[in-house]
């Protein structure tokens, strides 16, 4: 009996001790990535997070490397005494924020030696310890650049490299391509560097043509070192002979026509540097001057400027050249018809403006006469009147009618008066009643007065006479 419930004692501890370390296993975690990548030359962080129970303690965390001749410590952290770093790696790795919670490190510089497996490890009372290992790469970032063709681009010329995206010792081997919407093929070529890199060359190969001359290629790098894809333009550069164009001859040029010129005008890259113009069928006549890819005819034109003009343009690929005919007429009835109604509306215009000037001056001195002016306007006068004597008069006459009349009504009067003294009655033709007299003895005034039947005439100040 006594023994009995030993063995049963021992088997309930045993059992009880099991259950603790399941539960503890359960209860201690140690998480770390599967894998890490670092770029060459820059930091790299290993995560190590703890997961601790409560009625654990931990005791201590630690980093191993594992290399050819077995395990490696490279860094230490215990809660009670601190953290500890082997010599090689002192100056370039540290714990990020060491706690029990917390093993993770961080190494500078990486290299290519950093290359490997890395395994951390936490110690805890009374389980003992647990760790989880991850693989650290090494990738090298590729530098990328552009290069253009070994030839110029010629419009019309053969297909050939247009430019080379190049994507130099990277590791792994760099993704490159060319993103563009010509119809051109790109070429993919590999090399193998040291320390395991390789570099990516993709040439771009096209059949020139100048309508595409400013249009750009896009080299586009894929790496795992690369945040984003690296995207570098290339803008395409095709040079071509001058395509020459010739402006100002409208085919209606005549005899006597002035002010013409014949304009040479070109389109290619790189830019024209020489412009000539010759006549094919003759010598250039005189009165013409070349300025500047300009045919100038200083003086109207003749006939025998027609003929064929030739315009030479010269760049750095080809010198071009473009014949024009040129055929001078007589001029057209309708041209004289037109010169005639255009020196017509010349004159016309001359006279108008003469016109205007005429009305202009006699309104400014009708508007600055002086105000005696006024006087000058239409009167009623009183005459004598024919059945009766007239009125006697002062020596020198009516001083109203004088300043009424002009000068040739004054003379009017002066020769009523004289005809009425120098006849008296009983002297030469038969006597004449008083106040009447002949018709053919009455003056121009006095009939005036009897054809109207009145006693009264208006006369008017801009009329010399009645």
């Amino acid at each position: 009996m006594p023994g009995f419930f030993w063995a049963t004692r021992r088997g309930k501890v045993a059992f009880l001790h099991l259950w603790c370390h399941i539960s503890g296993l359960l209860a201690s975690q140690v998480v770390v990535p599967p894998s890490v990548s670092a770029v060459l030359g820059k930091n790299l962080t290993l995560e190590c997070r703890v997961d601790v129970a409560t009625d654990l303690t931990l005791t201590q965390s630690s980093w191993e490397r594992r290399l050819p001749g077995g395990p490696v410590t490279v860094a230490v952290y215990n809660p009670s005494y601190g953290i500890s770093i082997p010599p090689e790696f002192i100056h370039r790795l540290y714990f990020r924020s060491p706690s029990p919670r917390d093993a993770t490190i961080v190494l500078e510089n990486v290299g290519f030696a950093d290359m490997g497996l890395y395994t951390c490890k936490v110690a805890t009372f009374p389980l003992g310890n647990t760790q989880a290992s991850t693989t650290v790469s090494v990738l090298v970032e590729p530098k990328v650049y552009v290069s253009a063709g070994s030839a110029a681009l010629i419009d019309g010329g053969n297909e050939t490299a247009v430019a080379t995206c190049i994507a130099e010792r990277a590791r792994p081997p760099a993704e490159v391509s060319w993103e563009s919407d010509l119809f051109g093929q790109s070429e993919v070529q590999l090399f193998d560097d040291v320390n395991g890199t390789t570099t990516t060359q993709v040439r771009y190969l096209w059949q020139p043509t100048r309508h595409v001359r400013r249009h750009s290629l896009t080299c586009v790098v894929r790496h795992p070192a690369l945040l984003d894809d690296f995207r570098v333009p290339y803008r395409l550069n095709v040079r071509f002979a001058p395509d020459i164009s010739v402006a100002g001859y409208d085919g209606n040029w005549y005899v006597g026509r002035g002010n013409v010129q014949m304009t040479c005008k070109a389109n290619a890259n790189p830019p024209a540097h020489r412009f000539r113009w010759s006549r094919l069928d003759g010598e250039m006549p005189e009165g013409v001057e070349i300025l500047n890819g300009t045919l100038l005819f200083l003086r109207p034109l003749q006939k025998n400027d027609s003929g064929v003009y030739r315009c030479e343009v010269a760049n750095d690929v080809d010198l071009r050249s473009r014949d024009l005919r040129i055929l001078i007429q007589e001029p057209s009835e309708a041209e004289r018809s037109n010169s005639a109604a255009v020196a017509g509306a010349a004159i016309g215009a001359v006279l108008a403006l003469f016109l205007i000037a005429v009305v202009v001056a006699v309104l400014t001195a009708s508007r600055g006469a002086p105000p005696a002016a006024a006087a000058f306007s239409d009167k009623v006068i009183d005459l004598p009147p024919t059945h009766k004597p007239p009125a006697p008069a002062a020596p020198s006459g009516d001083l109203s009618s004088q300043a009424a009349f002009p000068s040739q009504s004054r003379g009017a009067e002066r020769r009523y008066d004289a005809g009425q003294s120098r006849r008296p009655p009983g002297a030469g033709a038969a006597p004449v009643p008083s106040g009447t007299r002949s018709p053919a003895r009455r003056s121009r005034l006095e009939w005036v007065c009897h054809q109207s039947r009145t006693e009264r005439v208006y006369i008017n100040r801009r009329e010399h006479y009645v």
